[in-house]
This record gives C-alpha cells, sequence and structure tokens, in this order.
C-alpha cells in the first residue's frame, strides 16, 4: 500500500541562534518530523504551510525534505492539494479552528494537535465537519499509544486485578516553571484560552484515564489560582513583562464516581518544586490486586523514559513490569517524538483505540468541561 500523503501546517525551520528555541511553536519539528520520517513504508511529506511560502521553503529545506515538496503560506492553498491526502495541524490551539476547516471541507483525513479547539464550541463543530465530510481524523492525545497505557489496560482486561474499585492520581507540574513563562505562550496561563496546564497537562492524562478505565457517571471539583500573575521572558530569558496576569487554575481537585462504580480521585498541584519527583503517581485498585504508575518530571503524553509500571496480586511482591518488550520504536526515535511515532502508525492502520480520533476527542473535552462547570467555573 501506498504511503499516505501528508501537508505539514507549523514545521517552522530552527532559529540560527538555538537559545530561541525557549520560545513556543517547533512541536512539529521536535516530534512530528521525527514521528514521520521513523515510517517512510506509512507516510511521505508532500507538502509544509507555514504563515509565508518563504517560512515554508526554509523550512523545507532546513530539514532535508524533498525538492518536490510543496510550499504554502495559507491552509486553504494547501486543502486545494490534489496531492495531499492528511493534514496535520501543530500550531497553537487559538488557529486549529480556522486551520482545520478548510482542509475538512476539502474532504482531507485531518491530524489536530490537543486541544482539538480553543473552546468545546470549536470542538464540537470540528467532529461535525469531519462527520460530514466521511473523513479519518486523529487529535494528539498520543498517551494513549503509549506500550505503557496498551499494558495497563491489557492487565485490566485480563482480570489480574480483579474489578476495579478505586483510583486514585498525583499530578504535579511543579517541573513546569513556577512564576515565570515565554513570550509567545501567554495563552497557557490565561482560562479563556483553552491551553492551559488544566486542559493540556491533564487533558492529556485523562483522555489515557477515561480511555483505560471508562467515563465518569458523578464529577465533583474545586479549581484555585493561587498565583495571581506571572513573569514573561523572551527568548533569551530577559523579563519583558513583571505581572502578566494568570487566570488558569494551577491547583485542581477531582473526584467522583465512574460508569463501572468505581470512586476516583485526582489531585493536580503546581509547586514551586515538587519533593518526590514523580509528575504522575496513578494507583489503580481492584479486588485481587492494584497498578502502580509512575511518570517522573515530564508530561503524562512525553514518553518519559524512566516511566514504571508495578503490579500486585494477592500475598506476591510487586512486580516491575516489562511494557516496552514488543516495541520497535523505543530508541529509534527520540523519546519525546515516540508516541506520536505510535500514534501515526496506529493512524495508518485504521486503529481507532491507540489513535484518538474527532469524536473521542470530543469527549475528553467534554470531560474537562464537566469539571470546570463542577468546580464553578466559567465554560470555555
Amino acid at each position: 500500500m501506498a504511503p499516505i500523503r501528508v501537508g505539514i501546517i507549523g514545521l517552522r525551520a530552527m532559529p540560527e541562534d538555538l537559545s530561541a528555541v525557549m520560545q513556543v511553536g517547533y512541536w512539529a519539528a521536535i516530534a512530528h518530523l521525527p514521528a514521520l520520517k521513523a515510517l517512510p513504508e506509512d507516510y511521505e511529506i508532500v507538502a509544509v504551510c507555514n504563515s509565508s511560502v518563504e517560512s515554508a521553503t526554509k523550512a523545507i529545506k532546513q530539514y532535508g525534505l524533498s525538492e518536490s515538496t510543496k510550499a504554502y503560506g495559507n491552509a486553504q492553498d494547501l486543502a486545494n492539494d490534489p496531492n495531499v491526502e492528511l493534514v496535520v495541524i501543530s500550531v497553537k490551539v487559538g488557529k486549529h479552528f480556522e486551520l482545520a476547516k478548510p482542509a475538512l471541507e476539502k474532504k482531507k483525513h485531518v491530524f489536530v494537535e490537543w486541544p482539538l479547539g480553543a473552546s468545546i464550541a470549536e470542538a464540537e463543530e470540528l467532529s461535525r465537519l469531519a462527520k460530514t465530510a466521511g473523513v479519518r481524523t486523529s487529535v494528539g492525545v498520543q498517551g494513549r499509544a503509549d506500550p505503557l497505557v496498551v499494558k495497563i489496560k491489557s492487565i485490566i482486561a485480563s482480570g489480574q486485578i480483579g474489578k476495579i474499585v478505586n483510583s486514585s492520581v498525583l499530578v504535579s507540574s511543579g517541573h513546569l516553571s513556577y512564576l515565570k513563562w515565554m513570550e509567545g505562550a501567554e495563552y497557557f496561563v490565561e482560562h479563556k484560552s483553552g491551553a492551559t496546564v488544566f486542559s493540556i497537562y491533564l487533558g492529556h492524562f485523562l483522555d489515557s484515564f477515561t480511555h483505560v478505565l471508562g467515563d465518569f457517571s458523578e464529577v465533583q471539583a474545586i479549581m484555585k489560582s493561587t498565583i495571581p500573575s506571572i513573569s514573561v521572558l523572551n527568548a533569551k530569558g530577559t523579563v519583558v513583562n513583571p505581572a502578566y496576569p494568570k487566570t488558569a487554575a494551577d491547583q485542581v481537585v477531582v473526584q467522583g464516581i465512574l460508569e463501572s462504580d468505581a470512586l476516583v480521585s485526582i489531585s493536580l498541584r503546581h509547586p514551586g518544586a515538587d519533593a518526590d519527583g514523580a509528575s504522575f503517581r496513578w494507583i489503580i485498585s481492584g479486588t485481587e490486586g492494584e497498578i502502580e504508575v509512575i511518570v517522573p518530571q515530564s508530561g503524562w503524553q512525553m514518553g518519559e523514559p524512566k516511566r514504571t509500571l508495578k503490579l500486585k496480586t494477592g500475598a506476591d511482591e510487586a512486580q516491575e513490569v516489562d511494557f516496552l518488550a514488543e516495541d520497535e520504536l523505543e530508541g529509534k526515535v527520540p523519546a519525546v517524538s515516540a508516541n506520536v511515532a505510535r500514534q501515526y502508525r496506529a493512524f495508518a492502520k485504521g486503529d481507532t483505540e491507540a489513535a484518538a480520533t474527532f469524536e473521542s476527542a470530543l469527549k475528553n473535552h467534554r470531560l474537562l468541561d464537566r469539571i470546570v462547570r463542577a468546580a464553578g467555573w466559567e465554560s470555555v
């Protein structure tokens, strides 16, 4: 079968001064490009679209893409290209809707980074447009393609730990900057942006959580913003705004009951530093045993090499579980892009379990909205 022909929106050339990578906007180069290049039998990059033709041309040359790769300066021109089958969108969430819409209207398959939209209304409309177009879609919640998540789901399905009765999660974003942030990414501290530590950092995890354990039947929540302002730094580390207003929540508690009747407790904290170094500590308790997952100093979806999985059943000692034994991508691509590559591989195979669709991502958007409303905050 011929490779899927890909057009990427947001593949920026790296700056000559690499310290400028402190800026945002390089996820396509850091994660998507290595992932696609690792799967030449499945994908071929045939077009790049940036804010200008010049920018796209520069990226094509810098990354050594084929001379036949087309350069575009707007999403409509890319969507009009009959040679492009799949449009990949890796830009700020505020641009997702306007960039995805032309591709969907031209009946292209579309891969959009998470969050799908800047609001639940945008996510719903994109999902509707995709369904109307009859195209295949994917959303960048690559954590569900991680062999770690696949293994957890397999253990639970096998009945090794019995019926799930409880799950507790401690989440820390302590490895992220506490009182300062990057210029150009101020939206991350704005609740209404739809791209915050809550919607992105916790949102990635919640997609895997419900993928493994199922949906919530009841939700209660508390959200607080304990930091009123932050300093904004440019790419050189110079403060350009010492008191940028922060409205996004940095402390979140979610509790509830799953449709399976299991109890759930999830706590997200944003400390100046975390004592145990664990960004995620996830316990899944069953009537016959328990699973413990630890991801240190990393986003859930990032494929941190030191992530661990322990299983304890009955009176046996807790055992470390090898979840990478049958995975051929670990070490083949940088860790940060490995799960992205796994998601692309799943998409190529038509696997909607490991590769989230617009429809499944919309469910995650709706869960986040339920949490926000349960906490008494304004919907995004």
